[in-house]
Formats: C-alpha cells, sequence, structure tokens
C-alpha cells in the first residue's frame, strides 16, 4: 500500500516524514513511525560514509534528538527514462557507495535525480545496509541486493549494456522472487 504524500507551502508530508526542499538545501524530519530511529540513524551514517561522493547528498547538520536531518539539495528531476550515459554514471555510483560501505535494499527510479547537464545523483538512504568492521553474511546479501536492482535497472533502460554474467545472475535472482511471490 503506497502512503499518501501532501504537499502545503513547499513540504512534503508523508505518514513517515516530512520533507523540506530548500533552494540549496533539504530537510528530512523523520515522524515517529516503525523503525523511524533506525532509519534515521542509517540515512545519517549513510551520509557520513557518502561525504564528498559526486552525486549523493552532503550532510549538513542532524538533530539526533528531533531526528531531523539537513543536506545538500541534488538538483534536477526523476528521469522517465535512463540513458547510456546515466547508467555508466550510476554504476559508478554504486560502486563507490558499495565501497564507502553502503548497500541500498532497493533502487527505485524515484530516488535517482538527472539534472539540466545529464549528471546524475542518488537520494534517500534510510533503507541502506552499512558494512561493518567484520565480514558478515549481511552485507554479502545487501551487496547482492544492490546489484540485482542496478542490473534490473539497466535491463529495464538499457539492456545492452548487461554482460552475459549479469544477465544471468538477474533472470536467475528474477525466477526466485518470482517463485516465492506465488
Amino acid at each position: 500500500m503506497k502512503t499518501q504524500t501532501y504537499i502545503v507551502n513547499g513540504i512534503y508530508d508523508t505518514e513517515k516524514m516530512y520533507l523540506t526542499i530548500g533552494k540549496d538545501s533539504v530537510e528530512k524530519h523523520f515522524k515517529p513511525y516503525r523503525k523511524y530511529i533506525s532509519r534515521y540513524n542509517i540515512e545519517k551514517e549513510s551520509l557520513v560514509r557518502l561525504q564528498n561522493i559526486n552525486g549523493v547528498p552532503n550532510l549538513i547538520d542532524c538533530d539526533d534528538r528531533n531526528k531531523t536531518l539537513v543536506m545538500s539539495k541534488i538538483s534536477g528531476k526523476t528521469p522517465a527514462y535512463l540513458t547510456r550515459d546515466n547508467l555508466k554514471d550510476l554504476i559508478k555510483l554504486v560502486n563507490k557507495m558499495l565501497d564507502a560501505g553502503v548497500a541500498r535494499h532497493a533502487l527505485p527510479i524515484r530516488d535517482i535525480i538527472v539534472d539540466n547537464q545529464n549528471k546524475l545523483g542518488l537520494v534517500d538512504f534510510e533503507r541502506s545496509t552499512l558494512r561493518g568492521s567484520i565480514i558478515r553474511l549481511d552485507w554479502y546479501v545487501a551487496k547482492k541486493v544492490t546489484h540485482y536492482h542496478l542490473y534490473r535497472l539497466i535491463a529495464q533502460f538499457q539492456p545492452d549494456l548487461l554482460t552475459n554474467k549479469q544477465s544471468q545472475k538477474l533472470n536467475a535472482v528474477t525466477r526466485i522472487r518470482h517463485f516465492f511471490k506465488r
């Protein structure tokens, strides 16, 4: 079930958060909702780990008591279509993200921003897995999930960019997912 989003005076109000989009920054306030403290902490730590990676918002300020993050604004809009260059940039961004110890649970197109110069950005890191200091099974699985979603986007918009091995992995995981959705 999708949550309702209301926009009043430039503030996006959902069941889970308030999002105020300013000229140069975005303020995200997590409402008391299921696992909101965990989601706040994960997004905050993700932004700390991804600080200064082009295409990811920089954390400007945080208020742990009120569960509010202020981050730099990624200009642009959600694309209806991803070009070859967009996907090549997304692949690089995902690799940098994983190298920094952040794996996303999903890569919905609504979290991808493309500006007028066709530069790509990625927002919304509250549903991520963070690499710990030791090798853990959840990190291994989280990386595989991130790659699955990346391959899914590539297959949707530019399938010829997938290698045979990536295509086989995507098809195998898709079959498994369909089996469990029955």
